[in-house]
């Protein structure tokens, strides 16, 4: 499943799937936008606004549910991409790739100049059979505080439960403090 708001963009498929997505043109102050529910367990969910070094705002909003659940041993993927000049990613809602009935989590990424998680978003790689899988927050700077943060610490709490986030990578890379 791809959900883009661009002007031009290059798909190419093998048989019934999706195995690449190109963005080479970006549409001034594009948005990509999910209120709704997006499920596909045992495949990928890709969000895009803009190309990935647009210069222009590009906005990816997620207020829905989307599930790309473990399915027969395929993890799922979510990726939620904004621009990484000006573009941003705001989580809010669900983003599950977890793996409810056996086999390995999946892997979540929200990549974007600023990305902003809300306080009720729900984010889960969970795995009880299996080793939980990665959600990766990919920004120029990451704010954990109380308030006026990119994220609140209560929200923090609450993923670390069902989702493992690499800091110590993410940290190095990103300047998150």
């Amino acid at each position: 499943m791809v959900l883009g708001a661009v002007s031009n963009a290059t798909l190419t498929f093998s048989g019934d799937s999706l195995v690449h997505i190109q963005v080479t043109q970006s549409v001034l102050n594009s948005l990509a936008e999910n209120g709704g529910l997006i499920r596909a367990d045992g495949g990928m969910v890709v969000m895009t606004a803009g190309a990935k070094d647009a210069l222009l705002a590009s906005a990816v909003n997620n207020t829905g549910v989307i599930e790309a659940r473990t399915m027969e041993n395929h993890e799922g993927t979510i990726i939620l991409l904004g621009g990484m000049t000006a573009g941003i990613v705001n989580v809010g809602g669900t983003l599950d790739a977890s793996a409810p009935n056996g086999g390995n989590g999946g892997f979540i990424e929200t990549s974007a100049a600023n990305v902003s998680v809300g306080n009720g978003a729900k984010v889960t790689t969970a795995a009880p059979a299996g080793l939980y899988g990665t959600w990766l927050i990919d920004p120029q700077d990451f704010t954990v505080a109380a308030a006026g943060g990119d994220m609140t610490g209560a929200a923090l709490s609450g993923i670390l439960g069902t989702t493992p986030l690499p800091f110590k990578a993410a940290a190095a890379c990103c300047g998150i403090r």
